[in-house]
């Protein structure tokens, strides 16, 4: 495949070399932040709530938003459905498992060499496993929706987070509080 013979970085021409990012390896640029993905035109992330409508949140331990807030998500590989994105990449982060519930967003995010040009966004509810921060989550936390943490990477806050506190009944959320038992 193209992808594992390119040498140099699309964006400033200087080497790429094999690297862990995001828990894979993957070509990485050594003078800027470009990544090389399989799939960069995609990603998926995940708002998962529990029973008291706290929202799980993940520290960032990449750049560009090491040290921030923000969604547990992560790129899409190129043969994955982003149902099943948001499930590795939540697991991967948090230690747990999760069930895509509804596609709430769709986010067109251009010219940045790290994030992806769209992605789409499920709420979740949790399923199974315990909480840890794993992979590219250096901390995992829920947080309730109005004592969110500043700042949140990505825009999340006010594209994906401030509607589920203003009009909750828009995502039909029944029974997404129903988690079960955990060990």
């Amino acid at each position: 495949m193209w992808m594992n013979r390119a040498q140099y970085c699309p964006v400033c021409g200087a080497p790429l070399e094999e690297r862990l990012v995001d828990g894979r390896p993957r070509r990485r640029c050594t003078a800027c932040p470009f990544v090389l993905y399989q799939n960069p035109a995609s990603a998926a992330a995940g708002v998962i709530l529990d029973a008291a409508r706290r929202v799980l949140l993940v520290r960032r331990a990449i750049e560009p938003f090491r040290g921030h807030w923000a969604l547990p998500a992560g790129y899409q590989e190129i043969e994955e459905h982003p149902t099943e994105t948001v499930r590795r990449e939540v697991a991967e982060e948090t230690g747990l498992a999760v069930e895509a519930y509804r596609l709430i967003d769709l986010i067109f995010i251009p010219d940045d060499p790290r994030r992806p040009a769209n992605l789409a966004v499920y709420l979740c509810r949790v399923v199974g496993g315990e909480l840890l921060a794993a992979d590219d989550a250096e901390d995992a936390d829920w947080f309730h929706l109005d004592r969110l943490p500043d700042p949140i990477g990505f825009g999340n806050r006010e594209r994906i987070l401030a509607p589920l506190l203003r009009h909750p009944e828009r995502f039909g959320l029944p029974d997404l509080g129903r988690t079960p038992d955990l060990p």
